[in-house]
């Protein structure tokens, strides 16, 4: 017995799409998969425990030249540097927010 997900025994397709449709429906799910990224990335901006260099600025309303300053003069440094990459202490960053 000849087990097909459909039933009328030969290997025609259930349903065809024109090229145009599969790509809108591929668009589509594209678009909802960043969506839901964009919204898990931001969600998780506030679970971070280090900020990057650009993050920490924008949190700051500052340059990123302000915290290279700010590092040279020990206002604020970096907790962390992997490579070229600074990362700032949430706590830290917090805290200078708050004027402390």
């Amino acid at each position: 017995m000849n087990n097909n997900n459909n039933n009328n025994g030969d290997n025609r397709p259930l349903f065809q799409l024109t090229k145009e449709e599969l790509m809108q429906d591929f668009e589509q799910v594209v678009r909802k998969v960043v969506n839901q990224m964009q919204v898990e990335q931001q969600t998780s901006k506030d679970e971070k425990q280090v900020y990057t260099r650009v993050e920490t600025a924008e949190l700051l309303n500052v340059s990123v030249t302000t915290l290279h300053n700010w590092n040279k003069q020990g206002i604020l440094k970096p907790s962390a540097k992997v490579g070229k990459r600074v990362y700032y202490s949430k706590d830290e960053v917090l805290s200078r927010l708050r004027g402390e």
